[in-house]
């Protein structure tokens, strides 16, 4: 297992150089146990394949050193609303990527498993919250995190909040209010017997004051109670803040009239960060590896992998694993932790992995093996390394005083 790390530039002779010795450092059978071949696809971002037969396993990984690289970290979803499944590979070669993997678990109907939020806007929200991982503005860099993704919608003359129950995921209850953006389509939308305020006009894109989140001013363009007629969401820039016909939430949205300023911000301590997607386990948090090696869960029994882990340099490494056959057995949680650790991870977190376990490179194609009988599984959601930041991420502007 190695040790070293895994973000110094070393020449292509000095590499194989560092692979002699630590093989002849080692008995023959360990030193015959694992293999590892290198590509460097940018600069800044390094393609490894490891095998390592004691497991056995087949590990794909992509190293991203964010102070060097001019490449991007990024992540797409499979479509502009709910509802349609794409594959890894066409997400990340429609996005101009360099190399892409599976993102967050997948829920029906296609669409990811937690929370997420994109260029900067929320885009759902879940329970439980998952783990995430948030791209930094400068897309140089990530940070793993625990929390919960909060909203909140405030009449900034009346200086009165309501916090937002849930985005894009159910109907509001007694005295809560939710929201609802053009990522809902069909599915999550606003429905008869609610109170509904229209936002629309969005302002510029700013920092929250501790910098974890983003928000907007929108101008209010409707506000409906009714039976029968829903509010709709008209566009990609409007949104609609809906509760139950009586109680806190009504009353809060009565409240609101037509050309008032309302702002919706979102935080989930993540600093600095713009986009967050999600997985389900946490496996490394600070050095510490989260799950035993006896558990038997079915979560921790061996499978193909996809996870995410960050070094305590900044860099980050994304991981899949093959599994479900004699050449690559899988990982447990356990083993994918350690494995992550030794690559120089002091952070990482469990994506989607089974069938949906994929990784992608511009030139080399589909990299691993996915165990699906009809070859690449389509999913909700990816994460991608981009050859330059992407042009239509927003800044936000800084805070307001």
């Amino acid at each position: 297992m190695r040790t070293t790390r895994v973000w110094r530039k070393r020449g292509a002779a000095a590499s194989a150089a560092a692979i002699l010795i630590l093989g002849l450092g080692m008995q023959g059978a360990q030193a015959s146990a694992r293999t590892v071949s290198k590509k460097a696809l940018a600069t800044g971002v390094v393609y490894e394949l490891i095998t390592d037969t004691s497991y056995p396993a087949r590990e794909y990984v992509l190293l991203y050193d964010g102070g060097v690289a001019s490449a991007a970290l990024d992540q797409v979803l499979s479509a502009p609303q709910v509802g349609t499944f794409q594959k890894t590979s066409v997400m990340a070669a429609n996005a101009g990527a360099i190399a892409g993997v599976n993102g967050d678990l997948n829920d029906w109907p296609a669409r990811p498993t937690h929370q997420y939020v994109s260029n900067g806007m929320p885009i759902q929200t879940s329970t439980p919250p998952g783990v995430s991982l948030g791209f930094r503005q400068d897309k140089h860099g990530a940070t793993i995190n625990r929390a919960t993704l909060k909203i909140t919608a405030t009449n900034v003359a009346a200086k009165t909040s309501f916090a937002v129950s849930s985005w894009n995921t159910g109907l509001p209850t007694t005295d809560q209010v939710v929201g609802y953006s053009w990522y809902g389509g069909k599915y999550d939308k606003p429905q008869a017997n609610q109170c509904s305020v229209r936002l629309s006009a969005p302002g510029m894109v700013r920092w929250n004051a501790g910098k974890d989140g983003t928000g907007r001013d929108y101008a209010v363009d409707a506000v409906r109670c009714s039976t029968s007629t829903p509010l709709p969401v008209t566009s990609t820039s409007t949104v609609v803040l809906s509760s139950k016909l009586i109680g806190k939430g009504a009353t809060w949205i009565k409240s609101l009239k037509v050309g008032a300023t309302v702002h919706v911000g979102w935080s989930d301590g993540t600093p600095g960060a713009v986009d967050v997607v999600s997985g389900s386990a946490d496996i490394l948090e600070n050095g510490v590896i989260q799950y035993a090696a006896n558990c038997n869960d079915d979560l921790c029994l061996k499978n193909p992998r996809t996870a995410v882990g960050i070094t305590a340099s900044g860099g980050v490494i994304i991981m899949v694993v093959d599994g479900r056959s004699s050449g690559s057995n899988g990982l447990t949680l356990y083993q994918l932790g350690r494995e992550m650790k030794a690559l120089g991870a002091v952070n990482a977190v469990n994506l989607d992995g089974g069938g949906s376990a994929t990784m992608w490179i511009k030139g080399m194609g589909i990299v691993n093996h996915p165990t699906d009988s009809t070859g690449e599984r389509p999913v909700s959601n990816a994460l991608v390394i981009l050859p330059r930041a992407n042009p239509s991420e927003p800044i936000p502007a800084a805070p307001k005083v």
